[in-house]
Order: C-alpha cells, then sequence, then structure tokens
C-alpha cells in the first residue's frame, strides 16, 4: 500500500509538470506574432544594416504553403513530402506457462509485437505566404503530421516478397528468428508532411552562414514545431491538455496521499 502511494505521488508529479509543459507552449503560441517573409526579410537586413549580417535572430511564426525543389517520396504511399515516418510491425500470437500461487501450471495465449522496420526522412523547405518565402531547416522540430497509408496484411509468411511502394520485405528471412511465435500478419503505418500542404512553422528566425531560415531556436526548452494543423488547433489542443493533465495530477496526488496515509496506519496498526 505504501509503495502503490509513492506510485502515485510520483505520477502526479510527472502530470504536474506535464500540464506545465502545455501551458508554455500555449504561451508562446498566444506570444508570437506571425510575421510574413517579407517582414522577417526586412528585419534580418535592418539588424545587418546596424551591426552586420549573421547577427539576427528572432522568434517567430510563419504561415503558408509547402514548397520544396527537391522533396522526399515517401517509402510506402510514394507521398511527395518533405517529411515521412514509416514503420513496420510483425504482430504475432505465443503460448506460455502460467503457475499461479499454489503451484499449479496452465497454458495460455497472448499476443504482442515487435518491429521490423522503421524509418523516418525529412528535407529543408519553403513557406510561400502573399509576400513571399521563408526557408524552414526542419532538423529537431516537432513534427504534427498526417497518416497517409495504413494497412494490415494477416496471415504467415508465403515466401513472397510483400512490396508497398518503394518498400520490399521478405518476411521469410524473419520468421526463422520468430522463436516459436506465430505470426499474425504485417502492419505498415506511415505518416507525412506532404508537399503544397498549408502548414504552421513556429520556432527561432536566423541569417547566419548567409541565409535567412526559420530553425530550431538555441534557447532551452523553447518549442520549434511544424504543424498541419493551424495555430488555433494547436492552442486549442495545448489549453485542453494543459487543463486535463492538471485535472489528472490532482487526482492522482489526492489519491496517493490517501493510499500513503491508510498504508502507513496499517502497518502501525
Amino acid at each position: 500500500m505504501i509503495i502503490t502511494g509513492i506510485v502515485l505521488m510520483l505520477v502526479a508529479v510527472g502530470l504536474y509538470f506535464g500540464s506545465r509543459s502545455q501551458k508554455r507552449k500555449l504561451g508562446e503560441f498566444k506570444a508570437t506574432e506571425t510575421s510574413t517573409a517579407t517582414a522577417l526579410a526586412d528585419m534580418a537586413a535592418s539588424v545587418a544594416k546596424e551591426i552586420g549580417p549573421g547577427s539576427f535572430n528572432q522568434i517567430a511564426e510563419v504561415k503558408g504553403t509547402i514548397e520544396c525543389g527537391s522533396p522526399l517520396v515517401s517509402e510506402l504511399s510514394q507521398t511527395p513530402c518533405v517529411r515521412y515516418s514509416m514503420s513496420v510491425t510483425r504482430e504475432y500470437e505465443e503460448t506460455y506457462w502460467e503457475t499461479d500461487d499454489k503451484g499449479n501450471r496452465s497454458q495460455k495465449t497472448r499476443r504482442g509485437s515487435e518491429s521490423v522496420a522503421n524509418n523516418t526522412r525529412s528535407v529543408p523547405f519553403l513557406v510561400r505566404d502573399s509576400t513571399g518565402t521563408i526557408a524552414v531547416d526542419g532538423e529537431g522540430a516537432s513534427y504534427v503530421d498526417e497518416k497517409v497509408f495504413s494497412q494490415f496484411r494477416p496471415g504467415e509468411s508465403s515466401g513472397q516478397n510483400l512490396v508497398f511502394g518503394r518498400f520490399s520485405f521478405n518476411p521469410a528471412s524473419f520468421a526463422a528468428l520468430a522463436g516459436g511465435r506465430r505470426t499474425l500478419g504485417y502492419r505498415f503505418e506511415e505518416s507525412a508532411v506532404p508537399v503544397g500542404r498549408d502548414v504552421y512553422v513556429l520556432g527561432e528566425a536566423v541569417d547566419s552562414e548567409g541565409r535567412l531560415r526559420v530553425r530550431k531556436p538555441e534557447k532551452k526548452g523553447a518549442s520549434f514545431i511544424v504543424s498541419l494543423k493551424s495555430e488555433e488547433q494547436m492552442a486549442a489542443g495545448a489549453q485542453s491538455s494543459a487543463k486535463g493533465l492538471a485535472i489528472a495530477s490532482v487526482v492522482a496526488a489526492v489519491a496517493g496521499i490517501a493510499v500513503l496515509v491508510f498504508g502507513i496506519f496499517k502497518a502501525v496498526v
């Protein structure tokens, strides 16, 4: 009981910090004004004129349409994009023996999954608004993308390759390592940030290395977001998460204290 109470208290602390993180993110959304590509270029030029090029840096948010001269082509859905993440997961079933507290053994079945393949790639891109374009270096960003491919291929290996888009996989080569687990099938998932979509970017605008771009902020803890959702949707989500985590934190803390006190009382008595 005492251990359970302590665990609940630790969970409450984790939820509290999660709520604070969402509140901080919401504050960033509200505090940062949307800048146009031309406005950022003008500000960078003004700073360069005053104290020299490479000196401009400012937290900024930009909104517009994704453009890319050399986009990626995602592996499964073959979607032209600036970032994609794919995974292939083997789902299986296995039998095992379980012994109860009386020493009785019984055979049971359980399901599980394991990763077969995964890959994530991204490239720099442009955001075009009504005034022009601004470059974005998405390295280190938190992406809010969309699912572009999801399929479950049931059954054991037939010895033939499974092919989706540019991805090819031979289940037979993996079956030898299955360890007696019966394959239920393979799940293929892919998310992407497609070219041509509206995007919201929150990061740091800089003109270092001779080019103006938005990148991951140098300040620790500052957000860097590339999102297919609008600023309004992101703000609403952060507000809802902050409220939900705060309530859950209070509930976990109260439950933890109650269980802890009861456990101590029971141990003493």
